[in-house]
């Protein structure tokens, strides 16, 4: 189960500043989720203009950068550019090939083959760029820990410049310069650039204020989509970048992109950063990750639309080849974790095989890590040797983690949330005992439970396609401005199916107030336990989905849950149900040594349930500082102590629901027949999500709130649930002897709870109210364990006279309370 955490706990707020900015009330609210609460603030954001753009000579050693490459045009060096294979690495090589080409001076590029040699520079290509006599290497989103490569490099007399912008090591090569802004003695403003964000800072670099803005156009599409495949914040620069960078995409600038656009069935439609991430960064990726890198860059540095089309469409091949490969693999994965049960312990997981495409185990470690809220180590083995990819959550820095464990690696590289290995097969054991011996010290078990950030609780009158225009001002998405997550509660879930291929999509028509369509995409596990009938929480994204030219609202699910078990039993919440419903003996006895005299001062007049004011009537529960009925959820302040009362089921699980989504607060929660051993002046807050059984509670509650804030969180509706609960627990002579003869038919030892529950008849509350009775009268004894559903009994001799089951203390407890229940409600 995940983490719900909502951002803003009540209606969208109306904000005089975003109405004045005619920006509609569910967007600003967003706005203000995200800290963008001044005029400037929200200009910025909406409108983001490039002369925001930074001083590229900000950048460490740009200067260095720029005179060497100037003295290489000068003295007609050959240079060469040396990318990386993913969508950042071939988008670097492809602008600086683009920036070459536009000044006409001739550059050669290098992108190592995925399959065959691995990430970043190496002896062997360096060896053949010396063979072609190059004298000058350009590094774009790779060489940050290549020191051994760019002192070989040096020894054939070959300068080396570093543009990269992953996690530095505690040694930098010794480059002609190093340009990266997580450089431990850079001052550059926003180190959240990808390293196609730092080769385009090197082309303005090069060109000047005048001829970059003049010609940015050529480069905005690809910096772009490396930006939201690398997974970027969208903050600062990159929000500059990727909000210009869509506006053009596929309008000419870049035959490339146009082509990759038609081949994914994107031309004419009006791009999100989703289908960046989604489509075309996909494609580039696969050939990539399948020993094809070059066919992206031959893609983005095309002069002709018709090569264009056919290298998009060979791409989209190798994507299709791509998704069959990832299947198995994942299939593979799925298949260990659930044999080795060793790994339900391990906090990173860490899986190797045999015959693995080395090229596409990261996206699978992606699907691990989301599925399973774990960091994943996944090693492909190769022989003696193995080469991974592993992917991490937030909090878990997996490069540092990575580099406590250098010693088992021959090379590894990457930043806090992804990286790339290899290493001896023999030491993978290793790497597994010692990166979880790190996550055991730094990750406890909340920090694997994923944390969901929702907007806010949507009015379901909200949800349409309007919304989904307006939601385009909030482009481009990202890390830190994330597509904005919406919940809906009390949803009846009228169809459930898995769809696609291989069945691992969810496809939900939902029903509140009218129908939803709701896809999973990967997440068909998450329908395991529900079915047709069952009434569901959901959290989504709103988006449309266009079929045969008619457009549609499509929610795209995020997680789900039961609004309320099924049944009461099996559950994980039945041992506090049996607490709230069944008095336990000890309070039986505590109401017993009490003085038996009632005050009934205050019963002049009964409470008229079906008007809720005249219940604060009693006493002074009229003076309460603050009395609001709330039919959503309430809003608690951070730092608060807060208190939920409840005293029927159904009021149980609707507080339990609130309570999930303030995981972060402290809140307790009773029933109200223990509030006379409360002290109930320690809370800020006390929400009562249901009718009190009697005039004594109310006054009890009235007598020791103190200051606290009253809010009640029911209406007559709710009624219906506190008489439910009475005629749940009704006495009935002919019941406690059913149980007592099926019982009697049953072997001495242990059994299951939930086949005594069947064999009965009953409902739960009522068979462990008769099991808690027959044990008070000593006719037997039982341990039941709700964790593993089992019941031990044993049936003790029966007593020589007939016992009278109404005076039991237990009983009697009810029928006292029922019968307060009648007379406060006149019934």
């Amino acid at each position: 189960m995940k983490k719900w955490n909502i951002l803003h706990r009540q209606e969208p707020s109306r904000n005089d500043l975003m109405e004045s900015m005619s920006i509609p009330e569910e967007i600003g609210q967003i706005l203000l989720n995200r800290g963008v609460e001044t005029q400037d603030q929200v200009k910025m954001f909406t409108d983001p203009s490039l002369k925001y753009l930074r001083d590229p000579f900000q950048l460490k050693d740009m200067d260095r950068t720029v005179e060497r490459v100037r003295r290489a045009i000068s003295e007609n060096e050959k240079i060469w550019i040396f990318g990386d294979y993913d969508v950042d690495g071939v988008s670097s090589t492809s602008i600086m090939i683009l920036y070459f080409k536009s000044i006409g001076y001739p550059v050669d590029y290098y992108i190592p083959n995925r399959l065959e040699e691995g990430y970043g520079l190496n002896t062997e290509a360096i060896d053949h760029i010396a063979s072609k006599d190059g004298s000058l290497i350009i590094t774009v989103d790779c060489g940050i820990t290549s020191v051994k490569e760019v002192d070989y490099a040096k020894g054939l007399g070959i300068d080396v410049i570093i543009t990269d912008h992953h996690e530095c090591q505690e040694k930098l090569p010794d480059a002609y310069a190093v340009v990266d802004p997580k450089r431990d003695d850079s001052s550059y403003p926003f180190e959240g650039i990808c390293g196609c964000g730092v080769a385009f800072k090197l082309i303005h670099a090069l060109s000047g204020n005048e001829e970059f803005y003049r010609n940015i156009n050529r480069y905005l599409e690809i910096v772009s989509l490396a930006t939201i495949c690398d997974i970027m914040p969208i903050l600062d620069e990159n929000r500059i970048i990727v909000k210009n960078g869509m506006e053009i995409l596929g309008q000419g600038n870049n035959l490339g992109m146009q082509a990759l656009l038609e081949v994914c069935g994107l031309d004419g439609t009006k791009i999100k950063s989703s289908h960046l991430g989604f489509a075309i960064g996909p494609r580039i990726n696969a050939s990539g990750r399948l020993g094809f890198s070059k066919l992206g860059v031959e893609l983005f540095t095309s002069d002709s639309l018709e090569e264009a089309k056919s290298l998009a469409l060979m791409m989209d091949s190798k994507n299709t080849e791509r998704q069959e490969v990832e299947a198995r693999i994942h299939m593979e994965v799925e298949e260990i974790l659930s044999k080795d049960t060793s790994y339900k312990d391990d906090k990173v997981l860490v899986i190797s095989g045999k015959d693995w495409h080395h090229g596409i185990i990261g996206i699978v470690a992606s699907k691990v890590t989301e599925k399973y809220y774990k960091p994943c180590i996944l090693l492909c083995q190769e022989g003696d040797m193995a080469v991974g990819s592993a992917r991490s959550i937030k909090g878990f820095d997996i490069f540092s983690a990575l580099y406590e464990c250098r010693d088992y690696m021959t090379k590894f590289g990457g930043h806090q949330q992804a990286a790339g290995m290899s290493m001896e097969v023999a030491k993978i054991a290793l790497l597994r005992e010692k990166i979880n011996k790190i996550a055991n010290y730094e990750l406890n078990q909340e920090d694997l439970v994923e944390v969901i950030k929702v907007e806010y609780e949507i009015d379901q009158a909200s949800l349409d396609l309007d919304l989904v225009d307006n939601l385009h001002i909030l482009e481009p998405f990202g890390i830190k401005n994330p597509t904005p997550y919406f919940m809906m509660r009390n949803c009846l879930l009228k169809r459930l199916m898995p769809i696609g291929r291989d069945k691992n999509h969810l496809k939900l028509l939902v029903e509140k107030d009218r129908d939803f369509d709701v896809i999973g995409f990967n997440m068909a596990y998450l329908g395991t336990g529900y079915q047709e009938g069952d009434l569901i929480d959901l959290v989504f994204q709103v988006d449309s989905n266009t079929f045969n030219n008619r457009t549609s609202l499509q929610l795209l699910l995020k997680d789900m849950r039961l609004s309320k078990p099924k049944s009461l039993y099996p559950g994980p919440h039945y041992g506090e149900i049996i607490d709230l419903m069944i008095p336990d003996p000890g309070e039986v006895t505590h109401r017993a040594t009490q003085d038996g005299k009632e005050d009934t001062t205050s019963r002049d007049k009964y409470v008229d349930y079906t008007n809720i004011d005249n219940i604060f009537k009693i006493k002074t529960l009229s003076d309460a500082k603050e009395v609001e009925k709330s039919p959503n959820i309430v809003f608690l302040g951070l730092g608060d102590s807060n208190l939920m009362l409840v005293n029927t089921i159904n009021g149980y699980f609707r507080a339990l629901s609130d309570k999930n989504l303030y995981y972060d607060q402290k809140i307790d929660l009773i029933y109200p027949r223990n509030i006379d051993k409360m002290d109930l002046k320690v809370y800020n807050k006390i929400i009562v999500y249901d009718y009190l059984d009697s005039y004594d509670q109310y006054n009890n509650l009235v007598e020791k709130i103190g200051d606290s804030d009253l809010l009640i969180n029911y209406d007559k509706s709710d009624f219906i649930y506190l008489k439910n609960k009475f005629k749940m627990l009704e006495f009935d002579r002919k019941e406690f002897v059913v149980v007592y003869k099926k019982l009697m038919g049953i072997n001495i030892g242990k059994i299951k709870y939930s086949q005594l529950i069947e064999a009965t008849g009953l409902n739960p509350i009522k068979l462990n109210l008769i099991l808690k009775v027959l044990k008070a009268e000593n006719l037997l004894s039982f341990d039941l364990n709700l964790d593993r559903d089992t019941i031990q009994i044993e049936v003790l001799p029966r007593p020589d006279s007939k016992l009278d089951l109404e005076k039991n203390k237990i009983i009697e407890y009810i029928g006292e309370d029922y019968k307060k229940f009648v007379e406060t409600y006149n019934l």
